[in-house]
């Protein structure tokens, strides 16, 4: 047996890299509700179905009116990406912007989650190598929840999805009262009117009361964020209260059983200079190192983890982690220490230490997790009392579309 010793200290710097590859892929429409391939913005409206066009307005400010009281909607069709390409998309959000549903780019499924400002998705490693993403931990956001912008997703549904902010921003693209015509047509075996708005057009129910039915619109973009834009074909339905509980369901058991581990992509990290690795005489060894924000536009804040890793044949190895909130354009340092307890003796022995620090990034943890879950539990209990008191009992609730 080796006797205990002094251990000479090895100063170890290693600086982590990664990259990953971004390609740009075509996306397939095929059997989607909507194309969206055949509606050019600006193009002229079909010809009329109705002899006699009517006024629009009263039509139009029902419908809105209905649409931003709802409790939820589900919406069903194709949102365009920031290149045009259209993606066939199912999704619900309720009143409060929560969200659960699925977008399909390329072959891959993305799911999809919103609760507050929190939106996160669900893919497969295809989809990551197909996004400009260059995080040191990107090779773990395959089939893992991550935290994502509205401008890497191509949509803000909580933002421009939920019923009053829907209807918001439909009443800003409608005509002026009395410029608009409601025409008569046949949609799918119901009869609606179809109103031109300034960036795309409605369709309504025409029993009362009136509902949207469906969408086109050019540029569907939340007030305050103009540079997040989609151009969106959908349908439109109320889902019944129990379609709503369920929606809450799924997103309380993903924050309890899947987020605690979920990564985020909003903002680039990097090790800032090389890691800074010593020990000290008796085995006490420290990695420290300086996590940088790599982005160019990003804004609010990540946590970062290092898992650091000290190796040596004899001793074996010993594992520490930190983790740390990095400020969007700032620095933060990260660090922590193992002691192997070398025990003194009078035959000091040198002992070679390795080292590695391994760079990522958390979403969700700890307090910031109950918080969420909290915020679930808070916005269904509203929801629902909003939905169990009538909403959900419209028409389009019944009618059984977008099932």
């Amino acid at each position: 047996m080796m006797a205990p010793a002094y251990l000479s200290t090895r100063r170890t710097r290693r600086t982590l890299a990664f990259a990953a590859a971004a390609t740009a892929f075509a996306l397939g429409t095929a059997g989607c509700t909507i194309d969206l391939r055949d509606w050019r913005p600006g193009a002229d409206p079909e010809p009329s179905a109705s002899p006699t066009p009517i006024d629009a307005a009263p039509i139009l400010s029902a419908a809105l009116d209905t649409l931003a009281e709802a409790p939820a909607v589900q919406v069903e069709g194709q949102l365009a990406d920031a290149n045009g390409q259209p993606r066939p998309t199912t999704l619900t959000v309720t009143d409060s912007g929560a969200t659960s549903g699925t977008m399909q780019v390329d072959d891959s499924e993305v799911r999809v989650i919103a609760i507050g400002d929190h939106l996160f998705v669900s893919a497969d490693d295809s989809y990551w190598l197909a996004q400009s993403v260059y995080n040191p931990d990107t090779d773990a956001y395959a089939d893992t929840w991550v935290r994502v912008t509205p401008r890497l997703l191509g949509v803000d549904p909580g933002a421009v999805l939920a019923p009053a902010d829907l209807a918001e921003i439909l009443r800003g693209i409608a005509p002026e009262s009395g410029e608009a015509e409601a025409i008569e047509e046949d949609l799918d075996g119901t009869p609606a009117y179809r109103i031109n708005l300034n960036g795309g057009k409605i369709w309504v129910s025409v029993e009362e009361p009136y509902r949207l039915l469906r969408m086109q619109i050019e540029s569907l973009a939340p007030a305050e964020d103009a540079e997040v834009t989609t151009r969106a074909a959908l349908n439109l339905a109320v889902p019944s209260a129990d379609d709503i509980e369920g929606v809450y369901e799924s997103l309380a058991t993903t924050v309890e059983d899947d987020l605690q581990g979920s990564r985020d992509s909003r903002i680039a990290v990097q090790w800032d200079g090389d890691l800074d690795m010593s020990c000290q005489t008796g085995g006490a060894c420290t990695v420290t190192g300086t996590v940088r924000d790599a982005s160019t536009d990003a804004s609010g804040s990540t946590r970062v983890r290092m898992d650091a890793t000290f190796s040596n044949d004899e001793l074996g190895e010993r594992e520490c982690d930190d983790i740390a909130t990095l400020e969007a354009g700032g620095t933060v340092e990260l660090s922590c220490s193992v002691d192997y307890e070398l025990a003194p003796s009078t035959n000091p022995q040198s002992y070679e230490i390795s080292g590695e620090g391994l760079l990522s990034t958390r979403a969700m943890t700890g307090d910031g997790l109950e918080s969420l879950g909290q915020t679930v539990r808070e916005q269904r209990e509203a929801t629902l009392e909003r939905a169990e008191g009538g909403a959900s009992a419209s028409p389009a609730a019944d009618s059984g579309a977008g099932d």
